[in-house]
């Protein structure tokens, strides 16, 4: 059994389309702003913000491929490319995240002045482009979205920081330090979110067990069906981290009795978003 599941990259497209040309613009602003406020925070931004524009560009892309059709070439069709831009991205940020501490730890020892209302102006800009960005992708299923997500959440974590520390440093001239420390909280913040995300990535690559899969409960219900006398082989992986494909193979006391098992299987199933089913009997 096959089920069109090219809906949610189709959807995902459109939110990630919509995400890039949103960063695209911003990078104009962060650049001039950095430049303009000599901003350790902004600057460093500079760097982060030019990275999602590349990783939005990269997974609006891939999940562009995941919509196509499946081929003789990739029979189960293309979804995996979905996660494997959520697992380049999730690295590529991981690695910003580390230029930035990079960066950003020797100014904490050689903090440098900044200015404090340029600051302020380019952190209200980042906060509404990106607070945007992140309503846009809020409720996306892919881990594409996701990745992308976090990035983003974490940039309104960094804008309402530095809007913070802009204001402490329009009345506290002595506390430039602030300045790298808010740098190296959010690279911190950005390494262990989307390090999380790229373990889930991964873990759909190697193929281990849905983990909205309940295995035991779902050969329990298979068992329950009349007719069936065991399961001797049994196999469930997902596709993209949402859509899973299912292998079984069940021993039957009366092959005439298949189609009705098959039917209950499909429906034990249909609430694990199963989208491929293969039923073999013995």
């Amino acid at each position: 059994m096959r089920i069109d599941v090219h809906h949610h990259h189709k959807k995902a497209g459109e939110n990630l389309a919509f995400v890039f040309f949103m960063n695209l613009a911003f990078n104009i602003i962060v650049i001039v702003g950095g430049l303009a406020t000599n901003s350790m925070a902004i600057l460093a931004d500079c760097i982060h913000d030019l990275s999602d524009t590349i990783s939005i560009a990269l997974a609006w892309f891939l999940e562009h491929v995941a919509q196509k059709d499946s081929s003789d070439t990739y029979s189960y069709g293309y979804q995996r490319f979905s996660i494997l831009g959520a697992v380049i991205i999730s690295i590529f940020v991981i690695i910003m995240a580390f230029v930035i501490l990079q960066e950003a730890i020797p100014r904490l020892f050689a903090p440098e002045e900044v200015d404090a209302g340029g600051m302020l102006m380019v952190a209200i800009v980042g906060i509404i482009f990106k607070s945007i960005s992140v309503h846009r992708l809020h409720k996306g299923e892919t881990f594409n979205e996701k990745a992308i997500l976090f990035h983003q959440l974490g940039d309104v974590f960094e804008w309402i920081a530095i809007l913070v520390l802009s204001l402490i440093l329009m009345f506290w001239e002595g506390a430039p330090y602030l300045d790298p420390f808010v740098s190296i909280g959010i690279a911190l913040w950005l390494i262990v979110n989307l390090g999380r995300n790229l373990y889930k990535s991964v873990e759909v690559l190697l193929q281990k067990t849905p983990d909205h899969f309940d295995v035991e409960e779902f050969k329990s219900g298979v068992l329950k069906i009349e007719g069936i006398e065991g399961i001797d082989d049994f196999h469930v992986w997902s596709l993209d981290g949402i859509d899973s494909v299912l292998t079984l193979k069940v021993s039957i006391d009366d092959i005439a009795n298949q189609d009705k098992v098959k039917k209950e299987i499909y429906t034990i199933a249909s609430k694990y978003h199963i989208v491929d089913i293969t039923i073999e009997f013995d």
